[in-house]
């Protein structure tokens, strides 16, 4: 059995094209043939942690992914995400690998998966594109859009100075023109490609700056309780 190190799958990454693995990964779950439970789930008092499990008919493999968010970490100068998968034989059960990646894979798959998303469904012509969220999600998802949307100006939000400050230095040497609000209203008044990625446990995009044609990719939250949102998430209303 290997293990594997985030290290490791940090320095594998690069060279794989993960855009059609997500793609076929979407197309195997609507055609049926990806079993996967539903979600397993602990709340403790301080953070939530996820274990997630599936398959693909036909597949070497089956995988299991504990995934956890405390987040109030980052205070504690840790991560608010972590977490690792399982990888075990569909033919014996027996473990193949273990894969120490401390949720870098999760957050990976789900920037991916908002690419997927924009490839897809976003208009043509996309003149500015919106983030909605400064933490590693919304530096995931714009990193993984570039190759999806030749836009290269962008309008993120925040709560504050510093943590807009500190994104706009993330994307210093890209060719990304990034400018930066904490008026969430403004996204949607400026932009025809908004992503949200943040926790937030209120509603913070409002419909009356909704434009026609607008796409949205909502990524977050899993549970109903964060963020209020959710419900309007799964209907695709995502604003109030």
């Amino acid at each position: 059995m290997r293990i594997l190190t985030r290290q490791q799958i940090e320095e594998v990454l690069p060279g794989l094209d993960l855009v059609p693995a997500i793609e076929r990964g979407f197309v195997d779950y609507s055609a049926g043939r990806a079993t996967i439970p539903p979600v397993g789930e602990l709340l403790l008092e301080s953070g939530e942690v996820h274990i997630k499990y599936g398959y693909v008919d036909g597949g070497a493999h089956y995988v299991v992914k504990i995934a956890s968010g405390f987040f109030d970490n980052p205070s504690l100068g840790l991560p608010s995400g972590n977490g690792m998968m399982l990888l075990f034989s569909q033919r014996t059960g027996e473990p193949a690998c273990v894969l120490l990646d401390e949720g870098h894979l999760t957050d990976v798959r789900t920037a991916v998966a908002g690419a997927v998303a924009a490839k897809h469904l976003a208009p043509d012509g996309v003149e500015r594109l919106g983030i909605l969220g400064t933490g590693t999600q919304g530096r995931l998802q714009l990193a993984h859009l570039a190759p999806m949307v030749p836009c290269r100006r962008v309008l993120v939000c925040g709560r504050g100075e510093a943590q807009l400050e500190s994104y706009r230095a993330h994307f210093a040497h890209s060719d990304f023109e990034i400018d930066t609000t904490q008026d969430a209203d403004e996204l949607l008044a400026t932009c025809s490609l908004v992503v949200t990625a943040t926790p937030a446990t209120e509603p913070l995009l409002r419909r009356r700056s909704l434009r026609s044609g607008t796409h949205s990719t909502a990524a977050r939250s899993t549970r109903p309780s964060r963020p209020a949102l959710w419900r309007r998430q799964r209907s695709s209303s995502w604003v109030r």
